[in-house]
């Protein structure tokens, strides 16, 4: 009797906790000259295994923005821009 009330009193007290069904994961991408350095590569890689959605920030002056958005939009769902003046 007495461990049927604490097994009842372990259900009221237990925690749920939330979890996404899928991860997300924002990467800032560095680059040089509008070509992707090959670290923020990786780190597209290893955001895109976790298997949730992958959003890319990418800074930077407006002569280098629009290769760089290209080469990211291989890689990743959402791309997020940042002009540097």
């Amino acid at each position: 009797m007495l461990r049927s009330r604490y097994v009842q009193c372990c259900r009221v007290f237990s925690r749920a906790y939330a979890t996404a069904t899928s991860p997300h994961a924002l990467v800032f991408l560095e680059h040089s000259q509008g070509v992707i350095d090959s670290g923020s590569l990786s780190a597209l890689t290893a955001a895109s295994q976790l298997g949730g959605k992958v959003s890319a920030l990418v800074v930077g002056a407006p002569d280098h923005l629009p290769a760089v958005v290209e080469q990211a939009k291989k890689y990743v769902q959402h791309v997020l821009c940042g002009l540097d003046s």
